[in-house]
């Protein structure tokens, strides 16, 4: 009875130690798995389903020169921080959601007849999906259509902020081109 006493007196230090260790631990897990911007192209995918691991395991398999990972996650990944939402490369973003997102997005100069995503004649984004043919790049790892659902295009974008559209270097071109490749 009494070391039962004294381990529940201790109970709040052990707690405080669990927490801790935890926050340590994840700090440790995130310097392993993660890499500095500008070691790294970031693609933020708005779709109703996204296989996140292999289509970052499939672009990766012709990384840029200088680039050590490619990262790629749903829109939720950012909701919490609005600053790796602004920070990434690229976005595939379905057609009714572009408005909205369209500060962080840079116009781009479209291949010779490419449907666009435009304002005001200025090309913002390439389609990436068509909703009437349905028809896109990366199928097997975005699907564009939610079940039972009706689509709608998607398009890819630059991000704004990147570093790798033009600041550094044209990493997330690249990158870019292979995603529209992929099948």
């Amino acid at each position: 009875m009494n070391v039962l006493r004294r381990i529940l007196r201790q109970l709040p230090l052990y707690l405080a130690w669990i927490v801790l260790s935890a926050i340590f631990w994840s700090w440790i897990f995130t310097l392993v798995t993660d890499t500095r911007p500008e070691n790294k192209v970031t693609l933020l995918v708005s779709a109703p389903a996204l296989e996140d691991r292999p289509l970052a395991a499939a672009l990766e398999e012709e990384k840029p020169e200088g680039i050590r990972m490619i990262k790629v996650h749903p829109f939720s990944y950012a909701v919490f921080d609005e600053g790796s939402f602004l920070n990434a490369d690229l976005y595939v973003v379905p057609e009714s959601k572009a408005a909205e997102f369209l500060d962080a997005f840079v116009p781009v100069d479209p291949p010779p007849g490419a449907a666009v995503y435009a304002v005001e004649g200025v090309p913002y984004g390439i389609r990436i999906y068509t909703a009437a043919a349905g028809e896109g790049a990366a199928m097997d790892y975005i699907q564009y259509v939610p079940a039972g659902g009706i689509g709608e295009d998607y398009y890819l974008f630059l991000g704004a902020n990147s570093l790798h559209a033009g600041k550094k270097d044209f990493a997330a071109l690249m990158v870019a081109e292979k995603l529209l490749r992929l099948e």
